[in-house]
């Protein structure tokens, strides 16, 4: 089970901005979270985020676009706090497991929970964590068949 308690800051809130923003474009995020540093003192962040279109983009693609995409939505000051950003394939474990907390952008909530305890993250601000909905590029097809 997890402990979700509401966080707020400008960081979080445009944060938020972003992945809706990005959700309306057709590009949702299953997973965007923010990982304290590994140099822990600092207030700076690791941006983590999973999304199908940044599987079949791939990383050298995605990442430009998502930093470039990032300093049109957030402040120059907490732009700054944004020491990286990473990127899970949709199939890591970690990612199938956050989704099922059906976090959809709007709220920041600091989660606990062993998924993120057991590879030792503490402290992460999950921004959006749910499954993709249905893919645009699927359509449903009518099939015929004689009776």
């Amino acid at each position: 089970m997890a402990l979700k308690m509401v966080v707020a800051s400008s960081l979080y809130s445009q944060l938020a901005a972003y992945v809706r923003s990005s959700k309306e474009e057709s590009r949702q995020f299953e997973l965007a979270m923010l990982v304290p540093s590994e140099a822990g003192l600092s207030k700076r962040w690791n941006f983590v985020v999973s999304a199908p279109w940044i599987d079949e983009r791939g990383l050298n693609a995605a990442i430009p676009s998502i930093t470039s995409s990032l300093q049109q939505f957030l402040s120059k000051p907490n732009v700054s706090k944004i020491e990286r950003v990473s990127v899970l394939s949709t199939k890591d474990p970690l990612v199938k497991e956050l989704a099922s907390l059906d976090i959809e952008p709007g709220t920041a909530y600091r989660v606990h929970t062993f998924a993120l305890t057991a590879r030792g993250i503490e402290d992460a601000v999950v921004i959006a964590a749910e499954r993709p909905g249905p893919s645009q590029t699927h359509h449903n097809l009518k099939v015929r068949t004689r009776a």
